[in-house]
């Protein structure tokens, strides 16, 4: 048993946006990633993974394979790693974003 505070991972820089690992397994990986107003994450894919991503403060706007989905606090996002994904924090606000992510078996 592992027990974290998750306050310590709402890091936010002025230079870009942040992630912060919370916990790190060969299968998984869970980390928080903050966003400033006007920060954003480039499209990428995690081949391999599957994502929950679970808006923990603020608003923004998720681009999944070219299509835009805004979230605010408390929704959560699931995305296979073949997906492209991005953010775009366009609100005031700080954006902190948990985000559990699993690799996926290859034996099925």
């Amino acid at each position: 048993m592992e027990k974290k505070y998750i306050g310590s991972a709402l890091k936010f820089n002025e230079e870009r946006f942040t992630k912060i690992n919370v916990f790190k397994t060969i299968d998984c990986t869970v980390f928080v990633l903050n966003f400033l107003s006007g920060q954003k994450m480039p499209e990428h894919k995690h081949p391999g993974c599957e994502l929950y991503l679970n808006v923990l403060k603020g608003e923004g706007r998720f681009t999944v394979d070219g299509e835009e989905i805004s979230v605010t606090k408390d929704d959560v996002i699931h995305i296979g790693g073949d997906e492209m994904i991005g953010f775009l924090n366009d609100s005031e606000a700080q954006v902190s974003i948990y985000v559990t992510m699993n690799r996926i078996s290859q034996h099925q």
